[in-house]
């Protein structure tokens, strides 16, 4: 097998001239003119880069799909300090010719360019990864290699041109893009490169020669980790009954190597039957150009001396209470995770359970252990079956839950709750938190409940509207609980408030010189941290020209939806949280040199009569009010 390296960054060294061997970069329509790049091609056959560059830690993750013929492999490189200015030097040079390149500066432009031909580059490459069916075999064979599927690439990266650094500018090179920034290769921000999954273009980025066993005999993976300094490599395989690591070996030049090789791989076995294989390589650099190879042998034979499920030290003992939310539903017994950290086995391991009478218990196809109570409580027996239906010794335990928690209703400031301990634990501790999405309480804890207690719940950090309780409850003699409840809680939602702010002259607003338009400022203030919405209605026409800065507030409207410009003019101010609430104001500017005369106006100036309204109430004042102020100016003409 071909094992040359393939990492998700170093497309940056494949797709552009190289001091050892040149790729072969081409324009495809005319030159780079005006600062537009046109479509690049890039030959990348074959080719392996990573010896050139350095790197601190980096994750390949290979996903068999269930046909054994496809997947996806996805990888990311992070570097740091000194290695970061490293990498965006040896870029910067690599791109000698490019619009920037090989200047001392890494642009936007330069990453834009990576990312265009990153994926035609990387299919060109060899994947390091093969397969072989049958016997266990080492060094060079007849593999079947992973290819890559162009369509299924994609590459992002995070801070290779970190955005609004220190020492940042717009890019000086003649066909720069107009929104072209570059920074010094010089700079030792930490960077990271991704090679990830483009779900869009393909069902998968990588494929093989199916195999014809589907996992389900013997084969043996092999990856090339030369130059691969650090890195964690994981492997998922899908379902295969009883489908295990048999052996494994790093060789060194074809020779098996055992010094400084004290990581083994770790198998896991998934809730859905697959397995999760990690391993932790490492390269000494100064080892170049050793060459070193990973193989990891698997099979579905049995062990010789296969050996039944046993009970870890974690796991619970005879008598120990689990539990449960009892609502008479089916609920949660143990999930996945607890099964797998109970017992100890090969492979794959289950719980099968029973109960009293009346009480229903399943493993669903998350691994999870379900239970339906038919009472309060129940002595529930399991044992561990592993894939080979070898069983474990048998552990009884008190299935019921150790606290009833009882709270319902809207509330503003803290939320009363009451909790009451059952007879299944003794002196438990509670401890209750409101969630409401990324939104938290601050927490209450009670020790040594032994009674009914009534707890308040502080709502500060909360937004109006429902929010559910996280409970973790501990006790003797029994597993911690911790669960989320939906006890029918609400925050109570305080409408916003706005105030208009008066003149030097004690007036609502201005009018413009034209008196066709009336400005108007203020301040607003939202009890609960909500964003708000701005809405003006000029006799009862809308306007949306409100600008907001911090607690502030500013609009300048038109008034020539109203039928009667010598009349007082009605402008009605609302705002809105985001839960919904609202509340307005509503003033009435006085048309430039309106004369209220006896009725009490100040005699030509804009007067205002001021109203507020809550958003849930009629206002009555506000109509009297204009009606007031129009019959005292019909009456003010008539004595004119």
């Amino acid at each position: 097998m071909n094992k040359t390296t393939i990492f998700g960054f170093f497309l940056i060294l494949i797709m552009m001239f190289s001091a050892l061997q040149t790729p072969h970069l081409v324009e495809t329509e005319n030159t780079v003119n005006a600062g537009a790049r046109d479509t690049l091609e890039v030959d990348c056959s074959n080719y392996s880069f990573e010896e050139l560059f350095v790197y601190d830690f980096a994750t390949y993750d290979l996903e068999m799909s269930t046909d054994w013929q496809t997947g996806w492999l996805t990888a990311s490189a992070y570097v740091n300090g000194s290695n970061g200015a490293q990498v965006r030097t040896d870029l910067d040079g690599l791109l000698d010719g490019a619009p920037g390149g090989n200047n001392s500066w890494i642009s936007t432009d330069e990453r834009e360019a990576v990312r265009q031909v990153g994926p035609d580059c990387i299919s060109d490459m060899v994947t390091k990864m093969g397969i072989r069916e049958g016997i266990v075999h080492r060094g060079l064979a007849d593999w079947n290699d992973f290819d890559w599927v162009k369509e299924g690439i994609k590459l992002d990266e995070n801070d290779l041109v970190p955005e609004g650094h220190a020492e940042e500018r717009t890019c000086q090179n003649a066909w720069a893009t107009p929104d072209c920034k570059e920074v010094p290769v010089s700079i030792t921000d930490d960077l990271q490169i991704h090679l990830l999954k483009n779900t869009e273009g393909s069902d998968n980025n990588i494929e093989l020669n199916q195999l014809s066993n589907k996992g389900n005999s013997n084969f043996t993976f092999s990856m090339n980790t030369t130059n691969v300094t650090s890195a964690k490599i994981s492997l998922n395989f899908p379902p295969v009954n009883g489908l295990r690591i048999a052996n494994w070996d790093v060789y060194r030049d074809g020779h098996e190597h055992t010094e400084n090789v004290t990581e083994s791989p770790q198998a896991t076995y998934n809730s859905d039957g697959s397995l999760t294989v990690t391993y932790e390589s490492t390269y000494n650099l100064a080892d170049w150009p050793i060459v070193q190879e990973l193989f990891i042998d698997f099979t579905t034979e049995p062990l010789d001396n296969d050996e039944a499920p046993s009970w870890s030290t974690t796991a619970p003992e005879n008598g120990t209470v689990i539990p449960i939310v009892n609502d008479g539903s089916e609920v949660t017994m143990l999930s996945f995770s607890q099964v797998s950290e109970f017992l100890v086995d090969e492979g794959l391991v289950s719980l099968d359970c029973s109960g009293p009478s009346g009480w229903s218990l399943q493993t669903v196809s998350s691994g999870d252990v379900m239970v339906t109570p038919g009472s309060d409580s129940g002595e529930v027996s399991c044992t561990g079956v592993d894939t080979y239906e070898k069983v474990s010794s048998v552990r009884t335990w008190t299935v019921a839950q150790p606290v009833v928690l009882t709270a319902e209703g809207d509330y503003l400031d803290s939320a009363p709750i009451t909790v009451t301990p059952t007879s299944y634990v003794s002196n438990p501790t509670i401890t209750l938190t409101g969630l409401q999405g990324e939104r938290s309480t601050a927490s209450v804890m009670k020790s040594d409940l032994s009674a009914q207690t009534s707890l308040d719940l502080s709502l500060s950090g909360l937004s109006p509207g429902a929010f559910t309780i996280q409970v973790v409850v501990t006790a003797s003699g029994m597993l911690d609980w911790q669960v989320e409840l939906d006890l029918g809680l609400s925050k109570t939602n305080q409408p916003p408030t706005v105030s208009v702010q008066k003149t030097l002259n004690g007036e609502n607003g201005t009018w413009n010189e034209q008196g066709n338009s009336y400005s108007m400022s203020g301040t607003f203030y939202e009890p609960d941290g909500q964003e708000v919405e701005f809405s003006i209605e000029v006799c009862g026409w809308p306007t949306t020209n409100v600008n907001q800065m911090g607690a502030n507030w500013d609009a300048t409207v038109s008034v020539a939806g109203c039928m009667f410009a010598d009349l007082p003019q009605e402008m009605k101010i609302t705002v809105t949280d985001a839960s919904g609430a609202s509340s307005n104001k509503t003033v009435y500017a006085m048309p430039p040199g309106f004369d209220a005369g006896d009725s009490g106006g100040n005699g030509g100036s804009d007067s205002v009569v001021e109203t507020t309204e809550d958003s849930s109430l009629p206002a009555p004042g506000i109509a009297f009010a204009l009606i007031g102020i129009a019959l005292a100016a019909i009456v003010s003409r008539k004595r004119n």
